[in-house]
Parts: C-alpha cells; structure tokens; sequence
C-alpha cells in the first residue's frame, strides 16, 4: 500500500473534490514504456495523465531520455545498432542522429543546461566512467578517471557542477564534482544506496532514491548534502525522480507506473495507471510557449 510521506499528506480527507485537491501538474514528461512489441520505446505524456504518445516505435531498446535545455530535442540511448549508444531526437520523433560510435556502452545522457554538451556514463576505457560530447559529437572528454563506476550523471541547473553515483565507498553513495571532473565531494555519506540525483529547477536541493529506511523511497536533501527528508512511503521501490520546471511538482516512477507529487510529497497521483504494461524513467520537459506544449493525438 502507497502512502505520501510530507507533512501535507493528511490534507484530503476532507471530503474536497478530488480536482480541487489535486490539480493537475503542468507540462508533460519523457518516459520509457513499452511499444507496439513490447519493448521499451520513448514516449511523452502528459503530466496530468492520458494517452501517450510513442515517438521512437523502434524494435530495439530505447531509453533513458533527457531533454535538451529549450525543450526541442531528446537524447537517449538505443542499442538499434548493435549496442548501448547515444542519439539525439527532436520532440517529436523525427531527425534521429547518433551522437557516440565506440563499440562499447554508451548511456545515460544528460544534457548540459546551456545546450552545448551533454554528458553520459561509458565504459569505453574499461570502467563505467562519466565523459562529456559536444551536441554535435565531437570532442568527447573523460571526467571520472577512478576505478570504482562512476554513473547516472545530472547537471546544477547553472552549468558548474555535475552531480554522479559512484561506489568508490564501497556502496552506491551521491558525490558532486566541478563541470571539468575536479573537486569531487561526497554529499549523502550513507551506508545504505543512494542513486539517481535530480536537481531543483533552482538548484537548492537534489531529489534522490534510497533504500536508507528500508525499501527505495524517494528523499530530498539540500545541494550540499543536509537536511535529508523522506517523501514517499510505499511498500514497492520508489525510483528515478525528476522536478517539474517550476519547482513544484516531483515525479518518479515505481518500476511500473508514473507517479507525480508535490515536491513536500503531498498530493500523489499516478498518472499512467497500466497494469499490464511497465512505465518507468520519467524526465520532465523544460518549460515550453504554449503553442509548442501540446502532445500529439497517437495513443500507445
């Protein structure tokens, strides 16, 4: 059973209407589900619920979708050549370009926030180390030099710092580094796992999962690692948050559906509700004008 964890959770019981207690979040999210075979595709849905739309229809894997910073293209990863690489989309499907050639993993893309690079996890020199390419897929830079795996990178909203997991430690623990790799400094310091960093809009506060208190749940701490708080309490992992671009909304996935909240963890919603497919990897598109925040009419 699925339970919110912020101090507003109890709010609701009042006998409200359910759209004046929860209205819709805003805008619409990237996420992994599975196509017309049963494989994971790309789609955007609406963060307030509905169809969604398939936008890679592909027979190999696609995944892992980050926005670039004004919304108007997508890169993920894709093994349609073989294997795990990186390649760049617009919005709405079309103009796919691979972006990495190596003949190992390339993965998780994360797109800087003044669109001019993105970084990814690759295992090109051996281990899982972070590496940044130019958008156009030249100059390709290795940040993370160390032996352990260094993965599930996520930029500061202001460009300067690039959030990462490593197991350095000897578990999954949260460090933050300067843009060029230096400075590298552990912000969770947990025994337990703590995974897939997420950056306020703002760049106060970093969205997290953690299986500190048990299952995976999703946790808010400060940028500098402080004031760690629980938002979700559910008795299945809680994973792969994202922030909405105002700030005010959270949501993640719990390795079947999508689920939005409040960012104190109140007011949670599913928003896909497929029991018989899994939804997963939610990323939350950049705040667009309204003529281009629409989603297109294909339902999956």
């Amino acid at each position: 059973m699925r339970a919110a964890a912020g101090a507003l959770a109890a709010l609701g019981a009042c006998g409200d209407p359910e759209g004046a207690r929860f209205p819709p979040a805003p805008g619409q999210l990237a996420i992994v589900s599975e196509g017309d075979a049963a494989q994971p595709d790309i789609f955007l849905i609406s963060a307030a619920g509905g169809n969604a739309t398939n936008l890679t229809r592909h027979l190999a894997f696609d995944g892992g979708p980050a926005w670039s910073p004004d919304g108007r293209r997508i890169a993920f990863e894709s093994v349609r050549d073989g294997n795990d690489e990186i390649y760049v989309m617009n919005a709405d499907g079309s103009g796919v370009v691979r972006l990495t050639t190596d003949t190992v993993l390339d993965a998780q893309p994360a797109w800087a926030p003044d669109g001019s690079r993105i970084a990814f996890v690759s295992r090109r020199e051996g281990n899982h180390d972070i590496y940044l390419v130019d958008t156009g897929g030249a100059n390709v830079v290795r940040l993370t030099t160390e032996v352990s795996a260094e993965v599930q990178p996520a930029w500061s909203p202001d460009g300067g710092k690039i959030a990462f997991v490593t197991d350095r430690d000897g578990n999954g623990e949260i460090y933050v580094m300067d843009a060029d790799g230096s400075n590298p400094l552990n912000l969770t310091r947990h025994a337990a796992g703590d995974l897939t960093p997420a950056w306020s809009p703002d760049g106060s506060r970093i969205a997290f999962m953690s299986d500190r208190d048990g299952d995976f749940a999703i946790y808010v701490m400060n940028q500098d690692g402080s004031n760690v708080v629980r938002l979700t309490d559910s008795d299945v992992p809680d994973e792969l948050p994202t922030w909405s671009p105002d700030g005010r909304y959270i949501a993640f996935d719990d390795g079947n559906d999508i689920w939005v909240m409040r960012s104190d963890g109140s007011e949670l919603r599913n928003i896909t509700n497929t029991p018989f497919r899994i939804d997963n990897t939610p990323r939350w598109r950049p705040a667009m004008p309204a003529a281009t925040d629409r989603i297109g009419s294909r339902s999956r």
